[in-house]
């Protein structure tokens, strides 16, 4: 798997930074997912903290606030204890940082001259995990860096998930309807709702996924995943990855727009399957991707 921010493809390992001055949070990525995520205190005013893509060039332990002239360790120091430069507005690393404080009351609210503030302990935790030349990127949005929009690609692709089938990540896992998914493809879709299982089959491949297991069942032979089959909102949720591997899709994560695709040259016919039962999910029904046409069979 790879992953991509603002056109650059990231490898295993690579991190960046988002902050988001709208919800005053900071999200820190690994490999194109959330691994932390952070409240800061920024700008007094929205044009204080610049937004843009920029980078850590600059990196102290105990900084000297000049200004004040507070020595650096010191608890009256408002730098706090680490200091992580950018290079906004071309500066040299020295004016616009990520930084601790010495007031942690600000934290969460707009309340510095264009600096993020966060928590001592947050900040220490950051400077050890970032190395120079992590990009950061700042940004005014309307969105939750832990809510962001989910978009599923099939095939070049884009599935409309409606309100009750929005993807979602859980333990950096993307969980998609598998109804959704399924139908994308052209598969069969039933509930058997005594077994609380769904099924998924494509006339070569059949899925089971029960919900609350580990494990996905295709043709037969048990698999494990790395989180459960999930039930919200009355619909069922699968890992992509997982449905992806069972159906011969490669899998890719592009982290700048959280959008996952999906892409395989082959679609195969559906095999109907009756209904074992009957769920809010799959209420007892067979469903089939409406643009379904045998002549679109590629081997």
């Amino acid at each position: 798997m790879f992953f991509v921010f603002s056109g650059q493809v990231f490898g295993e390992n690579e991190v960046k930074i988002i902050i988001n001055k709208k919800v005053n949070k900071l999200a820190y990525f690994k490999n194109g997912l959330v691994i932390k995520t952070f409240p800061v205190a920024t700008g007094k005013s929205v044009s204080l903290t610049p937004e843009g893509n920029f980078k850590v060039i600059r990196k102290l332990v105990n900084p000297y606030y000049s200004k004040g002239k507070v020595a650096g360790g010191s608890p009256n120091n408002p730098l706090g204890v680490r200091w992580l430069g950018l290079d906004a507005m071309d500066t040299p690393g020295d004016t616009y940082g990520i930084h601790g404080n010495n007031n942690p009351r600000s934290i969460g609210k707009y309340a510095s001259a264009g600096c993020i503030r966060m928590y001592n302990e947050d900040v220490t935790w950051l400077y050890q995990n970032t190395p120079l030349g992590t990009v950061v990127e700042i940004i005014n949005e309307e969105w939750d860096i832990e809510q962001k929009p989910i978009t599923v690609m099939v095939n070049d692709i884009k599935l409309a998930s409606t309100a009750d089938m929005k993807p979602f990540m859980i333990n950096n896992r993307v969980m998609v309807s598998g109804r959704l998914l399924a139908e994308s493809i052209g598969c069969a879709v039933t509930w058997n709702g005594a077994l609380r299982q769904a099924i998924l089959n494509n006339g070569r491949i059949n899925v089971i996924a029960t919900v609350g297991a580990k494990q996905i069942t295709v043709n037969g032979e048990t698999k494990d995943i790395d989180v459960p089959v999930t039930l919200r909102d009355d619909r069922v949720y699968i890992p992509v990855r997982a449905f992806a591997e069972a159906f011969g899709f490669t899998v890719t994560w592009e982290g700048k727009t959280h959008t996952v695709s999906l892409v395989k040259s082959a679609v195969y016919p559906v095999l109907p399957i009756e209904s074992t039962g009957s769920a809010p999910t799959v209420p007892g029904t067979v469903y089939r991707h409406p643009n379904f046409q045998d002549s679109s069979l590629a081997e």
